[in-house]
């Protein structure tokens, strides 16, 4: 090897070291992400507690469109928040055969406030609750 080659992989070796022990990646210290954990504690605290507890606004638009193109899957009932169980069945019945998409479309697009339809928890979005002190005991 000529002596070019030498230096080089010498100067290699020399800043690689330094690169290491330069490296201080203890646990104590956070690792190398700890300036990024102090960002986020301080976005955190200089956040207002109002901003999260206020849900974002449903776009009925937005939730018009999914039940159109993807309505048969239950995509605009996983965007209006429901359970599990809702979008499974969508796509089991392929949306009611239909009908359930239709129905739901209608109300998406006619019902002045879609928040009552928010994170419903009922199969039909629009059936109504039922009062427990209306049912009367076997």
């Amino acid at each position: 090897m000529g002596l070019f080659h030498v230096r080089i992989r010498r100067w290699g070796l020399l800043l690689l070291t330094l690169r290491l022990v330069s490296f201080d990646l203890s646990a104590a210290d956070g690792g190398p992400f700890h300036g990024r954990a102090v960002v986020i504690q301080e976005l955190d605290a200089a956040m207002p507690d109002t901003a999260l507890a206020t849900p974002p606004k449903i776009s009925r638009g937005l939730a018009a469109g999914l039940a159109v193109l993807l309505g048969p899957l239950g995509a605009h009932r996983i965007y209006l928040g429901t359970q599990p169980k809702v979008p499974v069945f969508y796509t089991l019945t392929f949306g009611g055969f239909g009908v359930l998409v239709l129905i739901d479309l209608a109300h998406i697009l006619f019902t002045k406030d879609l928040d009552v339809y928010r994170d419903s928890r009922r199969m039909l979005m629009w059936a109504p609750t039922r009062d427990p002190g209306s049912v009367t005991p076997p």
